[in-house]
């Protein structure tokens, strides 16, 4: 056995109760009003109104059903939320999932813990989630609503709302008004998608029109919060955390995918009418070049020009984030400047708005993602890329296939003697289990030699890496190998556990390598064992670490081999799996 490269992964989910879900309450059909906001003298009067869908239809609702009854404490139980077939996890968010993700003004900061700044909102709120539509209506504009309304309804049935301009709503066909019906979709009907008077108004190629109609959602303040998510965004955990949060008065928002400062496929805000008017201000007031972004605000954190900066995502981040002097005017002006109207702070991009593994942990478990966002088709070589559900189950299910195909290694009753490359054995170096045990590379002739740790088949459900040779457990008996601490960031030791029933991971993949041998590489963390410093030729007694280095070349501290030990052979002659 090479070990150089293993990895640990949770064989299962393992959903951790969070925000008690809400208690489900009938959808009653109501009518929000937007007032109008105040403009400059000689602007248009801006009008906003919410319609709910035509009653030529009849709406059509599944109630939802939930796995396990919500509770006011967290439990270790698996919970989640199903609605219409469609399953919204509540995996525990604490633990980040990108690094320098987040940027406030000029400088890249640590993201904003939403689940801790939602204990102080409203458990019980009044929401919205929000969608945007620019031009003649079609089906694709509800290409994730079934997602959508299940996160709805597990935000203590929040409205789902549809932001339009009135020509465009007028065109909404009879088939895709039954599906506003269907989802209890709210049209909220709005006068302008650019600001009127706005000083940058290219006629031509801008995507300022489908970007700025979203500035409605900031003045939706019959809501105690709202977020607005693009069409593509597929909900594949609970939003309620998010929802809470901006209710204390955080505006939250994300980077983008491809280095922008702020994608602005993702607002959530407790709303004020007072901050769409600062948007009205900053639009009126300000121009927007290449060299100095909207209103000379600059492009710090970045180097530059990002994509979209000419359109709402520079506007947004150069108003609400950058703090230069022509946003602090246009702030200052509606009344929204540092007291306590809002708090611009950005959120974890790679757990609450995913857009490609772009600075996402090489750790990150995809499992953890609440709402995916891109990519939109399947991952191509980026193997910890995070794909859509129905791409992500059809691979799934695919690898159960090869599977039952490929030929099934018959291991013994007790596994298959694990050997490093070198001809070393794996054991602890305390014979007793004891507390700070940590795995040892070892002469395979050491007595006893039922120390010395087996490999044994694991069938996993979720393993569907095409270099995989299954997944197994490293057992003495009914101990298992796991790495020590909780910080996958540094290289962890490896130790054993009294048994294999507790929440630690325990599972490694076996990697297809070279010479006829593999990797083991740990399920959840995506590192993989070596010896202490990565030695190609270690020592007798050197330590076994995680690392996140899993590459497939030809070192031999990288592969492992083996074979089921004869039956009756003496353990110095035992033979086992090389690795």
């Amino acid at each position: 056995m090479v070990l150089r490269n293993f990895r640990m992964t949770a064989g299962g989910l393992s959903l951790h109760a969070g925000e008690p879900l809400g208690n489900p309450r009938s959808v009653e059909a109501t009518s929000v009003e937007a007032q109008a906001v105040s403009p400059a003298a000689g602007s248009p009067q801006p009008k906003a109104t919410t319609n709910l869908p035509r009653e030529d239809v009849k709406p059509s609702v599944v109630h939802p059903s939930v796995h396990t009854p919500a509770t006011a404490a967290p439990t270790a139980a698996t919970t989640g939320f199903v609605y219409d077939g469609h399953f919204i996890h509540n995996l525990s968010a604490a633990r980040p999932g990108c690094r320098g993700c987040c940027n406030s003004g000029a400088q890249i900061v640590d993201c904003l813990n939403v689940e801790k700044c939602a204990a102080s909102g409203p458990e019980k709120g009044k929401f919205a989630l929000v969608l945007s539509h620019w031009g003649m209506p079609s089906e694709s504009m509800l290409q994730s609503i079934r997602s959508m309304k299940a996160a709805a309804t597990a935000a203590n049935w929040a409205d789902i709302l549809l932001v339009m301009l009135q020509k465009d709503a007028d065109r909404i066909s009879p088939k895709i008004q039954k599906l506003l019906n269907r989802w209890e979709i709210k049209l909220h009907v709005v006068d302008w998608d650019v600001p009127p008077d706005s000083m940058f108004y290219p006629k031509h190629d801008w995507c300022g029109h489908q970007d700025l109609i979203r500035l409605h959602v900031l003045a939706l303040d019959a809501y105690d919060a709202v977020a607005y998510y693009d069409a593509d965004c597929e909900f594949q955990g609970d939003i309620t955390p998010v929802l809470r949060c901006a209710a204390t008065g955080k505006l939250l928002t994300t980077n983008g995918g491809v280095g922008e400062s702020l994608n602005v496929g993702f607002i959530a805000v407790r709303p004020d009418r007072r901050l769409l008017e600062a948007a009205r201000l900053f639009a009126r007031n300000n121009n927007f070049s290449v060299q100095r972004g909207w209103g000379n605000s600059g492009w710090k954190p970045c180097g530059g020009y990002f994509v979209g900066g000419e359109c709402g995502q520079g506007f947004m981040y150069s108003l609400f984030y950058s703090r230069s002097s022509s946003a602090r005017r246009a702030l200052e002006g509606a009344g929204v400047w540092e007291n306590g109207v809002f708090q611009a702070a950005q959120i974890d991009r790679c757990i609450w708005n995913y857009q490609t593994s772009y600075q996402c942990r090489p750790d990150f478990n995809c499992e953890r993602v609440r709402v995916h966002h891109k990519p939109t088709r399947e991952r191509g070589t980026d193997r910890n890329e995070c794909e859509k559900l129905r791409f992500r189950e059809k691979r799934k299910e695919l690898a159960r296939l090869r599977r039952e195909e490929r030929k099934v290694q018959r291991f013994s009753s007790e596994g298959v003697l694990l050997r490093h490359s070198g001809g070393f054995c794996v054991r602890p170096s305390d014979e007793a289990f004891g507390q700070g045990a940590v795995l040892l590379l070892r002469s395979c002739a050491l007595p006893p030699a039922e120390q010395n740790l087996h490999m044994v088949p694991v069938d996993a459900d979720d393993d569907d890496d095409e270099e995989s040779l299954g997944i197994v457990q490293l057992r003495i008996g009914r101990h298992c190998a796991y790495p020590q601490g909780d910080d996958m960031d540094t290289e962890p030791r490896l130790s054993i556990a009294a048994d294999c029933s507790t929440p630690h991971s325990f599972l490694f993949k076996r990697l297809r390598a070279q010479a006829n041998g593999f990797l083991l590489q740990h399920t959840s963390s995506r590192s993989c064992i070596h010896p202490f410093e990565g030695q190609e030729q270690p020592k007798d007694g050197t330590e076994l670490l995680l690392h996140s280095d899993c590459s497939q070349g030809p070192e031999p501290s990288r592969t492992c081999q083996g074979r089921n030990p004869p039956t009756r052979a003496p353990p110095s002659k035992q033979q086992g799996q090389q690795c």
